[in-house]
């Protein structure tokens, strides 16, 4: 695929003009660390290496930040290559030892991070760094085991994915640009056997068929921690699951509160410490 003519040709990345069905930019960051609120208070700071995420679930909460009208209804369809993060990492003298959420508003893995190694370039620059910060990392991406090798450098590191059902029909329907719910499953799999410590994120929990057998296929991953959140309505312009695709879904599934949180109830007399809430979310 022929590559952008870049404005930016100080930062060796080399960028499509499209990837998927997403229009790929260049982008000038101002900074590339973010304190964390929300669910992630507990870290020092968020870090996504991309703006926009080509995955582009029915329901991502992310869309809600975008300051563009356009962009926002355009959610999946384009992504922001932060051409110059390694640098302002590099910069950054308040990275050591803190604790960083890496993926809270993009997914650091998405396809085009296996042309840009955008992500990869910043763990290894952290991973030098004395006292290395403390990482937790969050995708929905086989692609994260390209990277295995890297995280294993790491003291303190957990890496989340995200396995929201266990029907391939749901997700096709919130989900239809990610990977498959076995893809996610043998990912946290790998990680697991490569000494990486994992998250099995059912977040946000859409309709699950068969609550048991899911969680019996989720105990065989092993994960470190299990963490579920609900799947929540509108309550404000930035609450998470509040676009309203994913609204029209969830009544299209039956998917209320009642049926949820059965489904918790199940999931929790099988799984090993599951955690609902932020308070899965916690720092490594």
């Amino acid at each position: 695929m022929m590559s952008q003519i870049s404005l930016f040709e100080q930062y060796p990345i080399h960028l499509p003009l499209r990837s998927g069905g997403a229009t790929v930019s260049a982008r000038i960051a101002k900074s590339i660390l973010t304190p964390a609120t929300g669910f992630i208070s507990a870290f020092d700071y968020s870090l996504n290496p991309y703006s926009g995420c080509q995955f582009g679930c029915a329901y991502c909460y992310a869309a809600f930040f975008v300051p563009n009208v356009r962009k926002a209804d355009e959610w999946g369809r384009w992504v922001d290559v932060k051409v110059n993060a390694l640098e302002l990492l590099q910069k950054a003298r308040n990275v050591r030892g803190k604790t960083i959420y890496v993926g809270s508003v993009t997914d650091p893995y998405q396809p085009i991070e296996a042309k840009t190694h955008l992500t990869r370039s910043l763990l290894q620059h952290m991973s030098r760094l004395q006292p290395q910060p403390r990482l937790v990392i969050q995708t929905r991406s086989p692609l994260i085991t390209r990277d295995a090798d890297v995280l294993r450098r790491f003291r303190h590191l957990r890496a989340g994915v995200s396995v929201t059902t266990d029907s391939e029909s749901v997700r096709k329907r919130f989900e239809p640009s990610c990977p498959s719910i076995d893809q996610r499953l043998r990912t946290l799999k790998a990680l697991k056997e490569a000494g990486i410590r994992t998250s099995a994120c059912i977040s946000p929990m859409l309709p699950i068929l068969n609550p048991a057998g899911f969680a019996d296929r989720l105990r065989e991953v092993r994960a470190d921690v299990y963490v579920t959140q609900p799947f929540k309505e509108s309550r404000g312009p930035f609450a998470a699951g509040t676009r309203r695709m994913a609204l029209e879904l969830v009544k299209e599934f039956d998917w209320g509160p009642d049926k949820r949180r059965k489904t918790v109830d199940i999931l929790r007399s099988r799984l090993p410490h599951l955690y609902e809430g932020s308070s899965g979310y916690r720092p490594e």
